[in-house]
């Protein structure tokens, strides 16, 4: 891997060449608006890390997600630190970083949350008291009762229409023309490939994982708790490579995001998070990944361009 890595770096000059040419880009601006929403994603932030929860009802199946209503009337989805799951709802906050570095709109904003048990307890879900027991044993808890957790934006409206079904997209990657009206989800879709393999998110197509919008126009990438395993698999890295040499047309202002993260960047992105100073998010072995697979999307895309020409692979806006 490091090989193939090292062979990646050495193409990231000619990425930034052809796509970029000499001139320096502005410094990144706010992030825009979370799909659907008419709220900055800061905004979204701070709701749901401080909203009064008003009831907890249990969505998860391999990780404690609890689907928190509040009086605020904003919901999120709380991923508490689990046993199946110790390290997942700090890797949900780190993918919702990295994503900001890339100017995605579409993951759902994620920050930290303390939740204790005493709140769950008395603000259960009334249909779900019968699992009460199990998410209680299920958590991993501190002393004093409480539980570290991921606020997760619960997107309105969002429902599985069946994108986990590559057969059906994977083409308008290629050389397919894209369907009339489905421009924006190809371009999520492509944005896909490189997202998880970025972060090493192995767990996209297990269901559920790749819902659509309300529209029906945009794909979601959720629950992105299992990136940043270390070590990934070979097996799993080797899944998100395939899936993206499946992928040859990219979006522009992606790959110029992308090719402008460095360790530095990711270092100051994961710092805005408020618990990273005390919960760090991304260990360094786990950044140096990131920036070795960053390398080895770059060098796909490079080749792509200089077989084929940067308008026919970076088709996307």
């Amino acid at each position: 891997m490091r090989k193939i890595c090292s062979q990646a770096f050495a193409s990231v000059a000619l990425t930034a060449a052809l796509l970029l040419g000499s001139a320096a880009h502005a410094e990144s601006g706010p992030p825009p608006r979370f799909i659907g929403t008419e709220v900055e994603q800061d905004a979204l932030l701070e709701a749901i890390s401080t909203a009064r929860s008003r009831s907890f009802k249990p969505v998860g199946h391999t990780s404690v997600v609890l689907r928190m209503r509040t009086v605020e009337r904003v919901t999120a989805g709380v991923k508490v630190r689990s046993r199946a799951i110790p390290h997942g709802y700090r890797h949900e906050i780190a993918a919702y970083r990295i994503s900001r570095l890339l100017g995605l709109d579409n993951v759902p904003p994620a920050t930290s949350r303390r939740v204790t048990w005493n709140e769950i307890r008395t603000r259960f879900h009334e249909d779900k008291l019968d699992e009460r027991p199990a998410v209680r044993r299920a958590i991993l808890w501190y002393e004093d009762g409480s539980a570290p957790a991921a606020a997760v934006y619960w997107v309105r409206g969002m429902r599985s229409v069946g994108h986990e079904d590559r057969s059906k997209w994977t083409k308008w990657l290629q050389e397919a023309d894209i369907p009339p009206g489905k421009e924006a989800l190809a371009r999520d879709l492509s944005n896909l490939a490189v997202f998880d393999l970025l972060i090493g998110n192995w767990d996209r197509f297990s269901g559920g994982n790749l819902p659509s919008d309300s529209t029906r126009t945009r794909a979601i990438l959720r629950d992105n708790d299992r990136g940043f395993s270390t070590p990934l698999l070979a097996r799993r890295y080797d899944a998100l490579v395939r899936g993206l040499s499946r992928t040859e047309r990219f979006s522009k202002s992606l790959v110029e995001r992308l090719s402008e993260i460095d360790e530095a960047s990711i270092v100051a992105e994961l710092a805005r998070e408020p618990s990273h100073a005390s919960e760090p998010l991304l260990s360094p072995t786990q950044i140096a990944d990131v920036l070795d697979r960053r390398a080895t999307i770059l060098s796909h895309i490079s080749a792509l361009i200089e077989e084929r020409g940067a308008e026919r692979v970076l088709v996307f806006p």
